[in-house]
């Protein structure tokens, strides 16, 4: 990809995706929306049918159950892994795909086959060797197709009523967070795996019609160039520029005058816009290798050097770190809680352990509808909010508190999900970790285009979904429960160390300075 990308608007060339045509916001544009909303109640809660599915085959024997003995639990692994995997292609596809429908239906297909193929997998039936290796593998491909080509097309749609839209997007995954657990477990306890795996495939119906709704916006000539006379992403160009150039997110490095570095930093927290002039890539481009405007020689150099020129940076991999533990955790905490529940519980309290389940997805409701606070709000503070959840994360896992109100008194534990041996701990731990998860989720694409650049971090996005999806690949080898949840735990007050501290450091000095 090239540094710059030209597009031709009445003649004109720009290289400024904000001169083009303005989204539709409105018509058909609702329709899409109510499309991607029955694609996000159920793609996502995905994981939580699957953690389901590892407690009913842990009912029947908690105390002697293996969850890594189960050859179902690779399939939840490697749908994650190869949907970070294949997002690069699947991005590809889908803005070269004239007909988005065709897209989202093969993304359906690939999503049935793979359901019903892990339900072979769990009962030993014919092909149950190869279906270990490809039922996930399928599965996270497919569920890639839906949601970036549905994503794709929602930001094509909208731009002013963008930040409702996602919010909305949000809140129905917290949606199918909530019922297609209790859906699962009402097919299984009527009927037997296969026949609930298989009947569990009746759920993506709402997903195929979704898919149908998808369509692309007519093309439309510009409005007025209103956005040439405001001033409102103006700031815009200190957050396209190389992050070797200095930027409010360079934590690594402290400015002599800590006057006019808290005069830049402030005058970067008061954008917010620019998140969609970037992440909301709503216009064709003809990218055009011979001709490149605006930019300083000494930047061009070959694409893969490009591409890989990211690897260079220390925030790259801090973000990378963040980003392998924020995908296993929602991995982890939806396929284990009901199985971590069931082995330490009594046979008596059984029955109770969907429950945890539906409960962390009512957790999901409070980040979801906060989501539009998230999307306008300054940098600074959306990466305390980021740091501050991949926190709560940790301790969601290996959390352990201990107070002691008295020399005589016995010390109060706040157990994580590792040391967690009642319903009621595990019932704080499932509604916190629902908060946390859906709260990291909901904000990763901007925080990652705060902490990179939006440019930076769009020119280096194959790579980081490739690296996540590998990465993910190495928890197949982890045959402990505790073990992946220390390892996600670590991983996880890692990166909130990384994007909590410089801002509060920041919060410090400026309050110290002005007492001075």
């Amino acid at each position: 990809m090239s540094l710059v990308e030209r597009l031709h608007l009445d003649e004109v060339v720009t290289s400024y995706p904000e001169l083009g045509p303005t989204a539709p916001d409105g018509g058909y544009s609702w329709i899409v929306l109510l499309g991607v909303i029955f694609i996000q109640i159920t793609v996502p809660s995905v994981l939580s049918m699957y953690g389901v599915v590892l407690g009913y085959l842990a009912k029947n024997d908690a105390l002697d159950f293996d969850v890594w003995s189960q050859k179902i639990t690779w399939t939840p692994i490697l749908f994650v892994a190869f949907w970070n995997l294949a997002d690069p292609w699947t991005r590809a596809i889908a803005e070269l795909a004239s007909i988005p429908r065709l897209v989202g239906l093969i993304g359906v297909g690939l999503l049935s086959t793979g359901i019903i193929a892990s339900g072979y997998l769990a009962t030993g039936g014919v092909g149950a060797y190869l279906a270990s290796l490809s039922a996930g593998a399928v599965m996270g491909i497919g569920a890639s197709f839906v949601i970036v080509q549905s994503e794709t097309l929602l930001r094509k749609h909208f731009r002013v009523r963008l930040p409702l839209v996602l919010a909305l997007k949000n809140i129905a995954a917290s949606f199918g967070y909530t019922l297609v657990p209790a859906l699962t477990h009402f097919l299984l306890e009527e009927t037997d795996l296969k026949a609930g795996l298989l009947l569990m495939t009746t759920a993506l119906i709402p997903t195929a019609m979704g898919t149908l709704a998808l369509r692309s916006p007519a093309p439309q000539r510009a409005s007025p160039y209103r956005l040439l006379l405001s001033g409102d992403e103006d700031n815009e160009l200190g957050i396209r520029m190389a992050p070797d150039i200095a930027e409010e997110t360079n934590d690594q490095s402290n400015s002599a005058n800590n006057v006019s570095y808290l005069h830049s930093s402030a005058k970067q927290d008061t954008n917010a816009a620019p998140l969609f002039s970037e992440v909301n890539s709503i216009y064709a481009f003809q990218e055009d290798e011979d001709v490149e405007l605006f930019v300083n020689p000494s930047v061009r150099s070959k694409r893969w050097q490009q591409e890989f020129r990211v690897l260079r940076y220390f925030r790259f991999w801090a973000a990378l770190v963040t980003w392998i533990g924020m995908k296993a955790y929602s991995l982890f905490f939806w396929i284990l809680v009901p199985t971590l529940y069931l082995k330490r519980s009594l046979p008596e309290y059984y029955s109770d352990w969907v429950m945890l389940l539906i409960v962390a997805g009512f957790g999901t409701f409070l980040p979801s509808v906060g989501s539009c606070w998230l999307i306008i709000t300054t940098m600074r503070y959306r990466r305390i909010y980021f740091g501050v959840t991949c926190w709560l994360g940790s301790l969601v896992l290996i959390g352990k508190v201990n107070e002691t109100l008295s020399p005589k008194s016995t010390t109060i534990i706040f157990p994580g999900l590792t040391f967690a041996s009642n319903y009621y701990w595990f019932f704080t731990c499932s509604l916190l970790g629902g908060i946390s998860i859906n709260g990291l989720l909901i904000c990763q694409d901007s925080t990652l285009c705060d902490v990179l650049g939006n440019q930076f971090a769009h020119r280096s996005r194959n790579l980081f979904s490739t690296f996540i999806g590998l990465g993910m690949l190495f928890f197949c080898f982890m045959r402990s429960e505790n073990v992946c949840l220390r390892v996600v735990a670590l991983l996880q007050f890692l990166g909130g160390s990384y994007w909590l501290m410089p801002p509060i450091w920041d919060i410090i000095q400026a309050r110290s300075i002005r007492q001075a």
